[in-house]
């Protein structure tokens, strides 16, 4: 399953680590309360670009790649961050969590050049290796945002989950509880000392389609594999609100509403391309 384990940050930068350690619990502490996130990642995201005034876009939509799991780009000051939901949502998940640390990086003037450049996050950077330095903290970030370690020990204890007795199906208790993918929940038990060395790459060498059938037979994190629905970031929104108002002629009405349909059947035709 990868080198995910070798070539993260706790691995190789562990000072590094620490430090993106310290910031997760503080990004924590400010946006985001003593809870599981989940899928809230989303609503954070919205809710520490407000607090940052930061003009923020979101939108999710099926690229039809498995390969690209999200991007992140700035446009005319605004900040749109693009997800994959042709993915599982444990996927889409991370990736907005991954991004996000990059859109902080940006707002906290940390280094504004992955985004003023544009971010991608990939499946290889995602789960086997990130190509550059930022992408690796990003990688760590997500895991201890959504993982924390306070946590993870506390459902750990709760569903009597046992260090080297740890199954593939401990993991995707874990999975179902954090809505994380397979090898992230891996990583994280490794950087938390849950799991041995030796146990780390048992668990990581598990096939992929071994996994996926556990998780069939079992349902556990089952929720969290399947992809989600398109959102157009506040583009719908803003057109229901003129319509409802009736700051709209007709005319004006139905050529909007057919300029957006033609914007998705763009991106569904791109998609298709595998664009």
């Amino acid at each position: 399953m990868g080198d995910i384990f070798e070539e993260s940050l706790f691995v190789r930068q562990p000072r590094q680590y620490d430090k993106i350690n310290t910031q997760a619990k503080a990004f924590a502490a400010n946006y985001c309360g003593n809870t599981i996130i989940r899928d809230s990642i989303f609503g954070i995201i919205e809710n520490y670009a407000r607090k940052r005034e930061l003009a923020v876009e979101i939108l999710r939509y099926p690229f039809k790649d498995k390969e690209l799991w999200a991007f992140t780009f700035v446009k005319k000051g605004t900040l749109f961050l693009c997800v994959n939901s042709g993915l599982a949502i444990c996927k889409q998940i991370f990736a907005a969590a991954h991004e996000l640390y990059h859109i902080h990086c940006y707002a906290e003037d940390i280094d504004s050049d992955t985004i003023a450049s544009g971010s991608l996050l990939d499946s290889k950077t995602a789960a086997d290796m990130a190509m550059t330095q930022e992408d690796l903290e990003a990688n760590a970030f997500a895991g201890l945002l959504l993982m924390p370690d306070i946590m993870l020990e506390e459902q750990i204890m709760l569903y009597g989950i046992v260090g080297e007795k740890i199954s593939v199906d401990d993991v995707l208790t874990l999975m179902e509880l954090f809505a994380l993918p397979y090898k992230a929940v891996v990583l994280r038990l490794a950087e938390k000392h849950d799991i041995t060395l030796a146990k780390t790459h048992e668990l990581l060498e598990v096939d992929a389609s071994a996994v996926s059938e556990r998780i069939l037979l079992t349902g556990k994190a089952y929720a969290w594999q399947h992809d989600s629905f398109s959102y157009f970031g506040s583009l719908l929104d803003d057109m229901d609100y003129n319509s409802e108002n009736e700051l709209l002629t007709d005319s004006r009405e139905k050529s909007d509403r057919e300029y957006l349909e033609k914007i998705r059947k763009d991106f569904l035709s791109k998609g298709k391309a595998g664009i």
